[in-house]
């Protein structure tokens, strides 16, 4: 299975992505719509933080339904803390899709991205609606793609396609984010969809086994957005065999080679990163230790300007490790940097230094932090801290 960072055609699904005027930039691309030919299977999750965007509630309700007939999404505004106005904005939001298309309110998911605290212009909305259903086209993935982008330098797009049940399948998603990016959920906007016939029970499960690999498996700043939304999409229009067995196995890892790949695309163009780095946590008493500790070396600032100033600083490394609050023995440590070992045996490795910080001018490296104390292993993906990404988050709402 190969998995592509390029659109595909899903049959059952068509996609637009229009400009509407809800941004201030003018002709920028903000609004954009999947529709499935008939309602279909549809599984998502949310973010849980506490502070969530109206249309957040909305479609987390419609999803808990099991079925989809279409997704709507907008960048500029992220409809966030905007009270009951907010909610009936998402609302009508979503039925003018659904007029569009003749079908129920409650088969439409709405979506936002943007500046938390605004409402955005209903009436350019439904305009934008009408022009985009007029554009809906079985190869506007990209359009569509392109349209949810807020800080976002490109968007992001994976596909595959694999024989399951005497059939061939095909399973494509794209994703928004380069900044407030942190696991707990989805850490972003994500939508999955697949042409491939399969239950939505299976696609909740699937959802659950997938994300520590991949959505749960990346951060760029340790914040976490009002707005996360992954979406999973089935229109079973490949009329596959009912997927049991190593079919579904083989189905769920394809799913999640997609997501994988997304999560990678969203952390390598984080808000100014230069650098994509890849943090391996091993000889952990548990998983769950060893995920505690990639995190923390994962959302250390002291270690991702580290990164970006190519600088094999152990001693921040060596730090977060120990703020992680997980019991270890320091003298058995051992950390590779770029695949050159740096300190072992509770020692530094100098001589090495000057080789590591080579490899750390690369645009793609790796961390590999072996606390030698059990098969507990975790993985996570970060990037480094630029002058970017203070200057964009400084002038973000200005």
């Amino acid at each position: 299975m190969e998995v592509r960072l390029e659109p595909a055609v899903v049959r059952g699904f068509r996609f637009a992505g229009v400009v509407s005027g809800l941004r201030k930039e003018p002709n920028r691309k903000d609004l954009g719509i999947i529709v499935a030919d008939t309602a279909v299977p549809a599984a998502g999750v949310f973010t849980t933080n506490r502070v969530k965007a109206a249309p957040v509630i909305v479609s987390s309700e419609r999803v808990r339904r099991g079925q989809l007939r279409a997704v709507a999404v907008n960048s500029g505004s992220a409809n966030c803390f905007t009270g009951k106005a907010g909610i009936k904005l998402a609302e009508n939001s979503a039925a003018s899709l659904a007029t569009a298309l003749g079908c129920e309110p409650r088969l439409v998911a709405p979506c936002s991205t943007g500046v938390i605290g605004h409402l955005y212009d209903l009436e350019k909305y439904r305009a934008g609606i009408a022009s985009a259903v007029a554009g809906l086209g079985a190869e506007n993935f990209g359009e569509f793609a392109r349209a949810i982008m807020t800080t976002d330098t490109r968007p992001k797009i994976a596909s595959t396609r694999l024989r399951l049940g005497g059939a061939e399948v095909t399973i494509a998603g794209c994703a928004k984010g380069a900044g407030m990016i942190q696991p707990k959920m989805a850490t972003m906007l994500a939508f999955i969809v697949t042409d491939a016939k399969v239950r939505t029970a299976q696609l909740k499960t699937i959802i659950k086994h997938i994300l520590p690999t991949s959505f749960n498996a990346v951060t760029v700043d340790g914040d976490m957005s009002t707005n996360d939304t992954l979406l999973v999409l089935a229109s079973g229009a490949a009329e596959n065999r009912a997927l049991v067995g190593r079919d579904l196995a083989n189905f769920e890892k394809a799913v999640g080679g997609v997501a994988e790949a997304l999560a990678r695309e969203l952390t390598r163009d984080g808000e100014g990163a230069t650098k994509l780095v890849t943090i391996d946590v091993r000889g952990a008493r548990n998983a769950a230790d060893a995920e505690k500790i990639a995190r923390e070396i994962a959302n250390s600032p002291l270690v991702k300007t580290a990164f970006f100033g190519c600088d094999p600083n152990f001693g921040r490394i060596a730090m977060a490790v120990g703020k992680a609050g997980v019991p270890i023995n320091a003298d058995k440590l051992e950390v590779s940097l770029g695949g050159i070992k740096i300190a072992s045996r509770g020692a530094l490795n100098v001589d090495a230094l000057t080789a590591a910080g080579e490899k750390m001018k690369e645009a793609e490296f790796g961390l590999i932090v072996d606390l030698k104390q059990g098969k507990g292993q975790a993985r996570m993906m970060t990037c480094d801290l630029s002058f970017d990404y203070v200057k964009i988050n400084a002038e973000y709402t200005t």
